[in-house]
């Protein structure tokens, strides 16, 4: 019977290791994990929403490895050990998958088990490995944080120039612009709001500058006064040292509620002006709320690489949906006559490299970050022990990290009971 075709494709599996550990392993299962990144725009008083294509998630390439033969449980143990090995973007590791080639990836988390009674002589071995993807931002050598702060800066001050050609004088303009900048005020409160509590000196500025924009539109203020405001209101929070991705993603629903906020606003009917004051105010909300979600990121002290991981998404994640949303305006004001917007070539060429900077400081610091690892409890254990026996420490900075990342609850703090999964960072 002839082999068909498919089957003369595939090719051994192998690993190698950044210190050069080669690694052949069996497998009998290929798989690899994509997925959309989309949003859905809800339809004011119907029952239908609209989906919108943000692009392709980053892929994983989930291996579930055995190794078998008299020096099985050797193999293994090297391979487990290689993964464990400090991984870079200029040293990765090497996939050589079976079905879809040669990968430059990072192992993000991994798993060792053996049976020593059914299925015994196998020495498993399941990992998930990312790949490490080429530079797709411009950045520079030497980038600190500070610099990118510094960028975001800039950008305030790009926008401000930009929203001093924001006119409210046309007739329904400065109420509507009003009725929007109060819409998103409430937006920034509701999703930042949590991160200043507790803060009291924070807390009450946030709570004062939400004043003065009230304030300042009852006035009948220049766009440029109010939009300032907004941006500094925005930023506020952003500094607050944390070490939870909550800050990050707080910052990324925000970017997702504003451009939810501006769906189905655009009345190709309306003023000339009045367009292009809207279209104006979503590309300075937009722009600032995108740069401060990096500039969340900058100032959150992740403890391990999959939460560093999680960030990076929701920066990227906002920034392509506030680039959308910006282009889908242009679209429709540019069909029309007399009624073309061009967004400001400045604001978006300076929010791209805040972008593209903090991609490259945020992986090049999940590097250093500990890799998640999992195992099953195969006896009654305790988080003192489980604390010694995987970070060899006793302080109670450690055992509260191990409890935290455990999601321990109740009775599992004094007894974690055999059969439980746990993760440690490696």
């Amino acid at each position: 019977m002839a082999v068909p075709a498919w089957v003369e494709r595939l090719r051994s599996a192998s690993f190698s290791s950044p210190s050069g550990v080669e690694s052949s392993f069996k497998v009998d299962v290929l798989t690899r994990v994509g997925g959309k990144k989309a949003t859905n725009h809800e339809i004011l008083n119907t029952d239908e929403a609209i989906p919108q294509d943000q692009g392709n998630r980053a892929e994983e390439y989930p291996i579930e490895a055995y190794f078998t033969g008299e020096d099985g449980d050797e193999a293994a143990n090297s391979f487990y050990a290689s993964l464990r090995e400090r991984y870079s973007a200029d040293n990765p590791g090497i996939l050589r998958h079976p079905r879809w080639g040669d990968l430059a990836v990072m192992p993000f988390e991994f798993q060792q088990t053996e049976n020593l009674v059914r299925g015994a002589g196998i020495f498993r071995v399941t990992v998930t490995f990312r790949p490490i993807p080429q530079a797709a931002f411009p950045t520079a050598d030497g980038l600190d944080q500070g610099e990118i702060v510094a960028d975001i800066g800039d950008l305030e001050n790009t926008l401000e120039e930009a929203n001093e050609g924001i006119n409210l004088d046309v007739a329904g303009a400065l109420a509507e612009f009003g009725a929007k900048i109060r819409e998103v005020t409430n937006i920034i409160n509701e999703t930042l709001g949590p991160i200043v509590e507790g803060v009291e000196e924070i807390q009450d500025e946030f709570k004062n500058i939400q004043d003065d924009i009230d304030a300042a539109i009852s006035a009948g203020a220049s766009a440029l006064t109010i939009l300032s405001q907004v941006n500094n209101l925005i930023r506020l929070p952003g500094q607050i040292a944390t070490s939870t991705i909550a800050k990050v993603q707080s910052y990324s629903a925000m970017a997702g509620a504003i451009v939810n906020s501006f769906v189905g606003f655009f009345n190709p009917n309306s003023d000339r002006a009045v367009q292009l004051s809207q279209a104006g105010t979503f590309q300075s909300l937009g722009a600032m709320a995108s740069a401060a979600t990096a500039e969340a990121a900058l100032f959150t002290n992740f403890e391990t690489r999959d939460t560093a991981g999680a960030a990076l998404d929701f920066i990227n994640d906002a920034a392509a949906l506030i680039e959308q949303k910006n282009n889908e305006i242009y679209q429709t004001l540019a069909g029309a006559v007399d009624k073309t917007y061009a967004p400001d070539h400045d604001t978006w060429l300076n929010l791209s490299l805040i972008i593209g900077k903090t991609n490259a400081i945020l992986i090049d610091r999940s590097f250093d970050l500990k890799a998640k690892q999992t195992a099953i409890l195969s006896a009654n254990s305790d988080p003192i022990s489980l604390t010694w026996k995987y970070y060899r420490s006793s302080a109670l900075e450690d055992i509260e990290f191990f409890i935290r990342t455990n999601n321990l609850q109740d009775t599992e703090i004094i007894e974690i009971p055999a059969g439980r999964e746990i993760v440690a960072y490696v």
